[in-house]
């Protein structure tokens, strides 16, 4: 395993391609990256309507790790949650806009992630 982006929801992080992306996905995921991006470029009162299964909790993690959920399980559950978000984003922002650079980016290790983990699946 290594640490990760995934360490901020208690996860371990697997095979060294999955270990790599989310290296690179922590990176991006910064506090103060989130910040300029997700919520200073974007106006006031800019929402995007999600629906309640969208919102991942920490609390959430903390119950099905309780339960019986497999790490790999709740690793995927992550990235997959994560990723639609994102898109969700990007499908609302123009080109020009000056978040379009870095939400592409996150779409693409996103991407890239979800690549890893159609292998394991095989």
């Amino acid at each position: 395993g290594c640490p990760g982006v995934l360490a901020v929801l208690g996860l371990e992080a697997a095979a060294p391609g999955e270990c790599e992306l989310t290296r690179l996905l922590q990176d991006k995921l910064q506090y103060e990256m989130r910040l300029q991006y997700m919520k200073h470029y974007f106006p006031i009162d800019y929402t995007v309507q999600v629906q309640y299964e969208e919102v991942l909790r920490p609390s959430n993690i903390t119950r099905l790790r309780n339960g019986t959920v497999s790490e790999a399980a709740l690793r995927y559950l992550w990235f997959h949650v994560s990723s639609q978000a994102v898109l969700r984003i990007r499908e609302v922002l123009p080109e020009k806009h000056p978040s379009w650079k870095y939400t592409q980016e996150l779409c693409q290790l996103f991407d890239a992630l979800g690549k890893e983990y159609s292998k394991y699946r095989q």
